[in-house]
């Protein structure tokens, strides 16, 4: 059956798993399917092809419309001072459900959406804490949710006191994922891993360690920060690897404003004098060339945060630990979050608690060459079980699913 399918990413352009996501989704549910890829600014569509390596030439482009007559039309819907907020809302749903969609795929994070379309499924890279305000004291807060609630049953035809329960399958990226959805919405939850490609086939290994990850500057309590800082300060330590002609190389793109670039120049200043190299913004191909030279790949995230009492802060899944994986890199990454579903313990790479944990095993790994070749040959069969086809095909047997249940 061919299917009307939208696929949300309200922000596109970050280079990062949740880009990754949608656009390999789309390229995949766009040789069956009537696809729709949603945003809120006009992308950069060959840049995004080139660096993903996908072909979106079947995908329509919608980008939501700033003329405000969408929101002056769900303003109209109420008699009050200060309609701006609600309108706002309600505008991304008058404009999705213009599209006649018959499924419809959430994967923009955080999302409070009302499933704009017949069928829908949410794609859950970390559950965001519960909104507690309708629960919340002042009469202000509950009547802007009486009126929320009442504003989108007028709109699409059923109440949605939860964006959640507009939805009939919500994804987790992973085990972890999928744990934390159920303790924090209460929900169940399919798992579906992320789309992960493969950077090999592994070329001639040096003597490179390697990181890629987005170069973050904020630091919130439910802020993914790759704590690229922490690996520079452990590689420093490390006046061993380094004299045996060791390089540390960090990869990975700068988020837009000041927070992250500052971060970046800090990182750069701060590697002065040290066998440390930076490739910021790295197109496919560099990054490929990276992987394949890599002998061992760095992981942090996480590190310096309870995990129980900061859970987004751990790695949710792990997209560029398997990336290294495939091409023979050998992971050597914090115990925590989604790496334990990646990363087997002293088969095809290894798992640290601490920073002497981190240097212990790096050190094993460059000392002993018949080792890393055999966790190598490991950590690129591994890999396998995460990638980019089983994530399409696992997705699209879902909307397939939904686009046939009447």
């Amino acid at each position: 059956m061919k299917a009307n399918v939208g696929i949300y990413k309200f922000h596109l352009g970050a280079d990062g798993g949740g880009d990754k996501r949608a656009l390999a989704l789309a390229e995949h549910l766009s040789t069956k399917h009537n696809v729709w890829l949603i945003t809120s600014e006009r992308p950069d569509l060959p840049a995004l092809e080139s660096y993903f390596d996908v072909d979106l030439s079947r995908v329509r482009l919608v980008v939501f419309d700033r003329s405000r007559r969408h929101l002056a039309a769900a303003s109209r819907l109420f008699r009050w001072r200060r309609p701006g907020q609600i309108a706002a809302r309600l505008d991304k749903t008058l404009q999705i459900r213009a599209l006649g969609l018959d499924v419809f795929v959430n994967n923009s994070f955080p999302s409070n959406l009302v499933c704009p379309a017949r069928r829908g499924v949410y794609m859950c890279m970390f559950p965001h804490p519960p909104d507690r305000g309708r629960e919340g004291p002042g009469l202000a807060r509950r009547a802007y949710h009486a009126l929320m609630d009442a504003a989108e049953r007028s709109l699409i035809g059923r109440p949605a006191p939860d964006a959640l329960d507009s939805y009939d399958v919500i994804t987790a990226n992973s085990l972890y994922t999928s744990g934390w959805i159920q303790r924090r919405w209460g929900r169940d939850s399919e798992v579906v891993y992320s789309a992960c490609d493969t950077a090999g086939p592994p070329s001639e290994k040096e003597k490179v360690i390697l990181h890629v990850g987005r170069f973050n500057g904020d630091d919130g309590p439910e802020v993914h920060h790759k704590r690229q800082d922490v690996l520079l300060e452990a590689f420093r330590g490390m006046e061993g690897v380094r004299r045996e002609g060791w390089r540390l190389h960090f990869a990975g793109s700068v988020l837009p404003g000041e927070s992250s670039s500052g971060f970046a120049a800090r990182l750069a200043e701060g590697a002065r004098g040290l066998p440390v190299s930076f490739h910021f913004n790295a197109d496919l191909e560099t990054l490929r060339g990276l992987y394949r030279r890599a002998a061992v790949y760095w992981h942090a995230t996480g590190y310096g945060f309870d995990a129980e009492a900061f859970p987004a802060k751990q790695e949710h899944f792990g997209m560029t630990t398997v990336e290294a994986m495939s091409a023979g890199a050998v992971p050597v990454v914090l115990n925590s979050g989604g790496q334990r579903e990646i990363v087997t313990h002293g088969s095809d790479g290894f798992l640290w608690e601490d920073l002497r944990g981190l240097s212990d095993h790096t050190t094993r790994l460059i000392n002993d060459t018949r080792l890393r070749a055999h966790m190598s040959a490991l950590a690129v069969a591994s890999s396998a079980r995460f990638s980019r086809a089983n994530f399409t095909e696992s997705v699209n047997r879902i909307v397939e699913r939904l686009a046939a249940d009447e």
